[in-house]
């Protein structure tokens, strides 16, 4: 039968997770004819060998570099056969038929080019920072200011990122890479993922993109997904690093969203709140006990980079 979903995970180095992701790809979508392609980016762990010998039928593209998330997905999407895509991290688990359902959706709603489902950790709480709005200037605002915080259920003051959803079925500015059932023609039409984003924000760049051309983004609090969330970071300094490239990428997508008066603000009132945190944080290292040296580490890193103090390099 032909595949009319193709589920797309990239892997690097994180075998018995993309094992665990796998087998609850395969326990949960039923209601949906499917292929899974797994793009490795260079991984030197038994991920490869552990998809051909547990899982023969899923087809597996090997990169010889790290290409990074977008570039790897965009490969998967060429390989694809399927109308519609689900792009899901390996790090991500299924725990329903999210794949069917939210190809459903897509179906209904002609407009749609990208839908989102509610994002959980692995003990059932939320996932924060999974969707929002996209980074203009009002947005950028509440995020800033904390409206969006006094006021987490209104619309109206929504900001970058929206912890509290409004309704069941929302339309939004971006939803999470961490699950997302795109249409193969609009990922296609806008380019896929920026080359440029090796990885973070590279979600709300492809769902600006979409918007820009005319398709709407969703977000769907009925169907759920649980995500480790950062289950391929292994050291500390990764950990800063990541934080550092997130701040670096999203800056990008913010100048291409908000214009040149909403990414100065943007700068402006970002660099305050970093400088904030690093005196908080700082002055919280004296307290016995306390626990955000990490925290603080990388408050500091991404304050330097913004004011052009750390190497382009880090």
């Amino acid at each position: 039968m032909q595949a009319k979903l193709s589920i797309i995970i990239v892997s690097f180095n994180t075998s018995g997770l993309l094992a665990d992701c796998l087998a609850s790809v395969y326990e949960q979508t039923r209601g949906i004819p499917f292929e899974v392609i797994v793009v490795d980016n260079n991984s030197h762990d038994e991920s490869c060998q552990m998809v051909r010998e547990r899982f023969p039928g899923v087809r597996l593209i090997e990169n010889r570099e790290n290409l990074g998330f977008g570039v790897a997905n965009n490969l998967g999407a060429k390989a694809a056969r399927a109308p519609f895509l689900m792009l899901l991290n390996c790090d991500a688990l299924l725990i329903e038929d999210t794949g069917a359902a939210l190809v459903e959706f897509l179906e209904r709603e002609a407009a749609a080019g990208v839908v989102g489902p509610r994002v959980m950790l692995m003990d059932g709480t939320r996932q924060p920072k999974t969707f929002g709005e996209l980074p203009t200037l009002r947005a950028t605002l509440n995020q800033n200011l904390l409206f969006s915080s006094l006021w987490p259920g209104s619309r109206f003051f929504s900001g970058i990122f929206i912890e509290k959803p409004w309704d069941r079925i929302m339309e939004v500015g971006w939803v999470s890479g961490v699950c997302m059932v795109i249409r193969l023609e609009a990922f296609a039409a806008v380019g896929g993922f920026d080359p440029e984003l090796f990885i973070y924000a590279e979600d709300i760049d492809l769902c600006l993109r979409l918007t820009q051309a005319g398709w709407r983004v969703y977000r769907v609090e009925d169907q759920a997904i649980r995500h480790l969330c950062g289950g391929s970071v292994k050291t500390t300094h990764q950990m800063l690093r990541n934080a550092v490239m997130q701040q670096r990428n999203f800056l990008k997508v913010t100048d291409r969203c908000a214009g040149s008066a909403g990414s100065l603000l943007y700068r402006v009132s970002l660099g305050a709140g970093l400088a904030l945190r690093v005196l908080i944080r700082g002055a919280s290292l004296l307290l016995p006990g306390n626990r955000q040296w990490i925290a603080f580490q990388s408050s500091w890193l991404c304050l330097l980079d913004l004011v052009g103090l750390l190497p382009k390099s880090f």
